[in-house]
């Protein structure tokens, strides 16, 4: 049966985060992706300042060139809330971490270049095209069962499997199977439109509403390149491509932008639960774990969780140790920070029931 030390579902930030940290202490991971790669993935895309500090300071530079976007450059004070009592406000969507601030000029990335970038980045070996069926384990050895491209069933062997496999995560569901029918849910929904004009809208901004006959939580638009990416989100029960209608009418009749037709839309869905690393030789990483910032930014919580996670998966490896003991103790600046973010929070359009 193929062995693996570790094998990590999901390629993607906190995945090749994880990776890079293996790889960097003398591990050799395998990472495992559902689809093939580059795959397009719900997000705006954007890499906050807190973002740009940890691919420096993990994987020594910035993105290149190719994988930006236009405008390249959202400024932290060209994200903006709209309302019709008072018009445009700032919007806050990230707040210094341990008394440290960070860059305001936010870049404007293609999510599925980022991505595939970030991977390669970690020089681990991948797998795409190949999905997660569940794990189980025996002594000190966990069998994980993998559906691949061909249709055939493959089972390999690792000392630690790492659910890096975004908020809906079925690394989590199988680990804690209450957690996948207990926990609430967020839908988002997110369309890419060819557009003949904007309207009011400034260009080079991201602009949120908190419309309740719109969705649940905030919607938002912004641009990149030839497209204007509309965002909606709900709570279980509502229907998001209605929503999507909704928004597109509201940005007409209040703004008069002037939609075309659509190239694409997206969809995922976020669990409202605590945060939890894993237990025994299953380590969950970034949103899978329940890692996220203020009003839902995960990239950069999804770095530095996965980054900290292969280096606790490495040094129970090479020491013996604990790994979700050592994960903790790396994390608690995290999950600190995380506290700060959910006070500050402002995400749904009226507060859930």
């Amino acid at each position: 049966m193929e062995e693996h030390p570790v094998i990590i579902i999901g390629a993607g930030p906190s995945g090749s985060a994880c990776a890079k940290a293996l790889k960097e202490s003398g591990v050799s991971p395998l990472v495992i992706e559902k689809n093939e790669l580059p795959r397009h993935k719900i997000c705006s895309g954007i890499l906050f300042g807190q973002t740009q500090v940890l691919l420096e300071k993990y994987f020594g530079h910035l993105p290149p060139e190719s994988l930006y976007c236009e405008p390249r450059i959202i400024k932290a004070s060209d994200i903006r809330e709209w309302n019709r009592e008072k018009g445009f406000c700032d919007y806050v969507w990230e707040i210094p971490k341990d008394g440290m601030s960070f860059p305001t000029d936010f870049f404007n990335v293609w999510r599925n270049q980022f991505d595939y970038w970030l991977l390669k980045e970690s020089r681990a070996e991948y797998r795409d095209s190949c999905s997660y069926r569940g794990f189980s384990i025996n002594n000190d050895k966990v069998s994980v069962k993998l559906l691949c491209k061909d249709e055939s069933h493959q089972e390999l062997t690792c000392s630690y499997l790492i659910g890096a496999d975004g908020g809906n995560s079925r690394v989590r569901s199988t680990l804690y199977p209450e957690w996948g029918t207990e926990s609430a849910e967020v839908a988002v929904y997110q369309s890419y439109y060819h557009f003949s004009d904007t309207g009011s809208l400034k260009d080079g901004s991201w602009t949120v509403f908190f419309e309740p006959e719109i969705g649940d939580t905030l919607s938002s638009v912004s641009r990149k390149d030839d497209f204007l990416t509309l965002c909606v989100g709900g709570l279980k029960g509502r229907s998001l491509k209605k929503s999507m209608e909704a928004f597109k009418r509201f940005l007409s009749e209040n703004f008069g932008v002037v939609l075309e037709e659509e190239e694409r839309n997206e969809g995922c869905v976020l669990r409202q639960a605590p945060p939890n690393l894993g237990a025994g030789r299953v380590i969950l990483t970034g949103e899978a774990a329940g890692f996220m910032y203020l009003n839902g930014e995960g990239i950069s919580a999804a770095i530095d969780s996965g980054y900290r996670a292969g280096k606790a998966v490495a040094k129970a490896i090479q020491d013996g140790v604990d790994a979700v003991d050592i994960y903790k103790k790396l994390s608690v600046d995290i999950l600190n920070h995380m506290d700060v973010c959910l006070e500050q929070m402002r995400f749904f359009a009226a507060e859930p029931g």
